[in-house]
């Protein structure tokens, strides 16, 4: 079943230091990947230290594995983050990083480092390829029910001007798809080819409910 989806939910347990890591993997348990951790030592399937075994938690698409990795890291953080190697709250693109969860939270800077920061950064550019880095980064992040309300909120009564409607306009005009990329959305559209498919969602949920038990111990 597991070569059904694309990502998975893991758990590694260090026994002889009485230590855990959770992660998730876009590919295969099958595959020789084993963990991302900066802290932790780095080991392959082929030498998995004494004492060191993994569980799969779910199984899924990787957007819902990096949305469960990110609420079962939050719920560790809370209750034993100390027995864990991770050091942060998971995919970058899902992390929620208000109030507690943010890294700077609780800290205050000084008149001086406040200075400090503001005179580094006058003047301060980006070049191109900075800029595309930036845009890349941000690509496919998502933001929280609250982020997205503020937003709302902030845009009620604005209007693009009619320049900028013109802009927008002439911008989309000409764009098409070629046969090969027609064809092949139409592809990924199709039933096992597509993990948001009716087929998949039902096999993943009858998967992922195999697995509840697991999960309902891990929070335990």
């Amino acid at each position: 079943m597991a070569e059904l989806y694309e990502a998975f939910v893991y758990l590694w347990y260090d026994a002889l230091k009485n230590m855990f890591y959770l992660g998730k993997h876009k590919g295969s348990p099958a595959d020789r990947y084993t963990h991302s951790s900066t802290v932790w030592e780095s080991f392959t399937k082929d030498n998995i230290p004494e004492g060191v075994t993994r569980k799969i938690l779910a199984y899924g698409t990787d957007e819902e594995m990096c949305l469960l990795e990110h609420e079962l890291l939050k719920n560790r953080k809370k209750r034993c983050w100390d027995k864990y190697y991770n050091q942060s709250l998971g995919d970058p693109r899902y992390v929620d990083n208000s109030g507690e969860n943010h890294h700077f939270y609780g800290k205050k800077l000084n008149e001086e480092h406040k200075q400090k920061i503001g005179e580094a950064r006058k003047g301060t550019t980006h070049t191109e390829e900075s800029k595309k880095k930036i845009s890349e980064a941000k690509k496919g992040k998502t933001h929280t029910e609250e982020h997205r309300k503020k937003v709302s909120e902030a845009r009620k009564g604005t209007t693009h001007t009619e320049e900028s409607k013109k802009k927008m306009s002439e911008a989309k005009k000409g764009t098409t798809h070629t046969e090969e990329s027609k064809k092949k959305i139409s592809e990924a559209k199709k039933g096992k080819n597509n993990p948001n498919s009716r087929e998949n969602r039902i096999k993943r949920a009858a998967e992922n409910q195999a697995n509840s038990t697991t999960l309902v111990e891990f929070l335990a």
